[in-house]
């Protein structure tokens, strides 16, 4: 299979048995033993791009627990917006300051079920979203009018914008995570646009509640519509032992000027520094959907364990409760020393006095970079939720770069999906369409003719999108259970 030869040198390293589509390892780590698997779908549930070719589909963004029965494990998973890759950094006619590259504009976000079985990880069942209008959702990015943040403007595969079928769409959803089903079997979700938290009829698709950063006291807290670009509500979990629902960004939020620049705060040494890098943590929210009340945390980064000492290169990809104010979260991102990047679980604790932030806007994420009180806000009074590492994942054999999805099983037991983005990726090439070294982010498109310039390297002039091989890119399931019970695998420590 041409996964043992992807995994050749993991199973060489820590001596991992494969047998059929599952192997298991364990680790000295919190001593865990893992099953792992390639997700596999019928061709039904592929995206078929327009020449034809077919993209495994990616229900990797989101994973909540479903059901058991024997020994068969049934999870619900989601997709994010659909198949896109990076587009240039800046966008002429029309203006824009960031694009993705959207190559089945028509897809819609979707609910699918997966079922783990005699050695196999399958999808067996998808449900396209809709949204409260009764419309068909689509993963199309909002414009600059309906997201406080400028937006992302769709191109197509020729690195055009098309008014017509790449249009912006207000009601767009770029899908992050799945949790519940709650007491009535509804499930929840969170975006990267809004960013917004969603309640689903998983029968139907239909979105029946929707929740968006706004003035009221029903709304999420304002400051969570500076979310970066891209960065939005990645984690999401329902607490059952207080109904209560739990959500994380991704990143540091990015504040803005009025004409769409990063906002910057002073250091302690006087350099100069935009808060989306260097603040000091991200905003946690805890949210009663009964009656709208809502609080917020800081979750602390240190910046010092990520590449160019910065907090933003940090993320974190998916939240479970444990109960009683415990939490399991993946933090993720590219480590100082190389660049690559490190996948870890973390235990998480709200303990009784961690500081309510609600009240503060992006001063607090200033002051937590200057060191210092501004305009009455002050980090250093701020008691953050509590946190340590529970396993290293890359120690013990996850190669996968977005671990995405997070899912408990039963009191010993844990389940951990990546997003694999379709398996796609932009290249540039040079007038004979040969490949050219760089980032196309760092380029300027013109909207109309698909033309770059203005790019790092002066030979690039289009952009190209690689669709890599499904056996490349694979959706990958790992089942995780320890030896004792997730909620006392370690004392917690600030």
């Amino acid at each position: 299979m041409a996964r043992v030869g992807l995994y050749a040198s993991i199973i060489g390293a820590i001596g991992v048995a494969m047998v059929g589509h599952v192997s298991s390892v364990s680790a000295a780590e919190a001593t865990p033993t893992i099953e792992r698997y390639v997700l596999e779908s019928p061709p039904g549930f592929d995206a078929v791009t327009r020449d034809g070719r077919r993209l495994l589909l990616d229900v990797g963004s989101g994973l909540a627990f479903k059901s058991k029965h024997g020994r068969t494990l049934e999870f619900y998973a989601v997709t994010d917006r659909g198949p896109n890759a990076d587009g240039p950094g800046k966008v002429e006619r029309p203006a824009g300051s960031g694009s993705k590259v959207f190559l089945v504009p028509g897809f819609q976000p979707t609910l699918g079920v997966v079922r783990v079985a005699d050695g196999h990880a399958r999808l067996v069942s998808t449900r396209p979203l809709i949204n409260l209008d009764g419309t068909a959702v689509t993963g199309l990015p909002p414009d600059e009018k309906s997201a406080k943040q400028l937006a992302e403007v769709p191109l197509d595969a020729d690195y055009r914008f098309d008014a017509g079928a790449r249009r912006f769409d207000p009601q767009g959803l770029d899908l992050e995570a799945v949790t519940g089903p709650d007491k009535d079997g509804k499930l929840w979700m969170s975006d990267e646009y809004g960013p917004y938290i969603l309640r689903v009829d998983a029968r139907t698709g239909k979105i029946l509640q929707k929740w968006a950063p706004g003035t009221t006291a029903k709304d999420l807290p304002v400051v969570f519509g500076e979310r970066r670009t891209n960065r939005g509500l990645e984690g999401l979990t329902l607490d059952s032992s207080n109904d209560k629902l739990y959500g994380s960004l991704q990143s540091p939020i990015d504040p803005q000027s009025a004409d769409g620049k990063s906002l910057k705060a002073r250091t302690k040494d006087g350099s100069s520094v935009e808060i989306k890098h260097q603040a000091k943590f991200l905003r946690w929210l805890e949210l009663d959907p009964r009656t709208g009340a809502r609080r917020t945390f800081a979750y602390p980064l240190d910046g010092s364990l990520y590449e160019k000492g910065r907090t933003g290169a940090a993320k974190v990809g998916d939240i479970v409760a444990l109960g009683s104010g415990k939490f399991l979260a993946i933090e993720q991102g590219s480590r100082r020393s190389d660049g690559k990047i490190q996948n870890w679980l973390m235990r998480v604790e709200l303990a009784p006095g961690t500081t309510d932030i609600t009240e503060f806007g992006h001063t607090l994420e200033t002051s937590s970079i200057a060191g210092d009180s501004v305009e009455g806000a002050d980090y250093n009074a701020i008691i953050p939720l509590k946190k340590e590492r529970v396993l290293d994942l890359n120690a013990v054999g996850w190669t996968q770069a977005k671990a995405e999805g997070l899912a408990i099983v039963d009191d010993r037991t844990i389940a951990i999906i990546n997003d694999n983005d379709f398996g796609l990726a932009s290249e540039l090439r040079d007038t004979t369409g040969r490949p050219v070294a760089g980032s196309i982010e760092d380029c300027t498109v013109d909207g109309e003719s698909g033309q770059l310039h203005a790019c790092a390297s002066a030979d690039a002039v289009r952009g190209a999108l690689i669709i890599a091989d499904r056996n490349d890119a694979p959706v990958e399931l790992w089942v995780i259970r320890f030896d004792q019970s997730l909620s006392t695998i370690k004392e917690l420590s600030r």
